[in-house]
């Protein structure tokens, strides 16, 4: 065949029988065509920033991944006082031992994934120390100790911890006691209707004037017994066995708790009161006899001290005189105030477990860097 016969390459921007320019072989036919694809600079930029922010707002996981898995022992909760709080290892993995209030507690349901983890409070720390427990069910080596690990953080850096603190405001109570001569030296130096006292387990608790405080005074000489009823037929009966062995009915109370019986309030002569309540006990194996006490409340306004004992006032404007030495125990029930600098400890949560976290936030990062130096190489800035 002939090199005459080879087809001829057109011309480089000759036209072509479909109306296009020919193209110099060896170059790009698109090379001048402008890519449609380049995003704006903003966007380049808003994309790098949210990637920063999300990267920011993961940053205590992402130092605590990073943090030594060595568990750092603080000892008792009791003994951390509210100025040790600030050199406290926060986001590290500590050891602590406390006694934990379970009649405040709170059960999480995280999510409703039916994952159940107790929140409560330990006491002795006035409430500024709180633990997570692990999920349930708990292993028997840590449910047998009051004993924590895991990790510290401020109650504050929570997402979550103004939902916690409206609901134990709201709904969450604990029941303080009181020593009789704590309440009535706090009420000797009290200036206005409020009251700051250390309860018996050392949290100090503050009462407004219309909290109520409950009394439980001994009577000196009374003895509350109870009688069975299938011993005794009725009241008259047993008051009749109280006057045989030289005693006197005071009072017939309605609160018995067990419906088989039922109780009076007697008293006896001093010097043959044992020798009375035996007759009695031989009687009926069943017959329980136990010291009489009476039960007041009153409001913190109302109340008062002297010398040596707390002065209620009734509401008829009358006086009741409680001696200490016949205060058996004081005490209120009041919500739990979680404070500003209070603390979290995360049962069982380790540095290993954020390491998914690390990975997250390199992602971000590198990501975050791909469109500002995109953003560069176009001219962005």
């Amino acid at each position: 065949m002939n090199d005459e016969s080879k087809p001829t390459p057109p011309a480089a921007n000759a036209p072509l029988p479909d109306g296009g320019l020919a193209v110099p072989a060896g170059e790009d036919e698109f090379a001048g065509i402008r890519s449609s694809s380049r995003r704006h600079p903003v966007i380049a930029l808003a994309t790098a920033a949210l990637a920063c922010f999300l990267v920011f707002q993961i940053k205590g996981d992402v130092r605590y991944a990073l943090s030594p898995s060595v568990v750092q022992d603080l000892g008792d909760a009791r003994a951390i006082s509210v100025a040790k709080l600030e050199s406290l290892p926060i986001n590290r993995t500590v050891r602590l031992a406390g006694h934990a209030d379970r009649e405040s507690a709170v059960v999480l349901d995280t999510q409703g994934a039916w994952n159940f983890m107790q929140f409560f409070r330990l006491l002795g720390t006035n409430n500024r120390i709180f633990v997570r427990r692990a999920a349930d069910p708990l292993p028997a080596e840590l449910a047998a100790h009051d004993v924590f690990v895991g990790r510290l953080m401020r109650f504050s850096d929570l997402s979550y911890q103004e939902a916690i603190r409206r609901y134990f405001a709201g709904h969450v109570s604990a029941t303080h006691l009181f020593a009789p001569a704590e309440v009535r030296s706090a009420l000797a130096a009290a200036s206005g209707g409020s009251l700051t006292i250390t309860d018996l387990l050392g949290d100090r608790v503050t009462l407004a004037a219309n909290d109520e405080l409950v009394i439980d005074v001994d009577r000196p000489g009374h003895i509350r017994v109870a009688f069975p009823r299938a011993r005794f037929a009725d009241q008259a009966a047993a008051r009749a066995a109280v006057e045989q062995q030289g005693g006197q009915v005071i009072e017939e109370p309605s609160d018995a708790p067990d419906p088989k019986s039922f109780e009076l309030v007697v008293t006896f002569p001093p010097e043959w009161r044992d020798r009375a309540l035996q007759a009695l006990g031989e009687m009926d194996r069943r017959l329980h006899i136990r010291p009489a006490h009476s039960t007041h409340q009153a409001r913190v306004a109302d109340l008062a001290a002297s010398a040596d004992a707390i002065v209620a006032r009734t509401a008829g404007a009358e006086r009741q005189t409680f001696p200490v030495a016949q205060i058996q125990g004081i005490g209120t029930v009041a919500p739990v105030q979680i404070p500003d600098d209070a603390l979290i400890l995360f049962e069982g949560e380790r540095p290993r477990e954020h390491v998914k976290t690390l990975i997250i936030a390199v992602l971000l990062l590198g990501f975050a860097l791909a469109n500002l130096l995109a953003l560069r190489r176009r001219g962005g800035w």
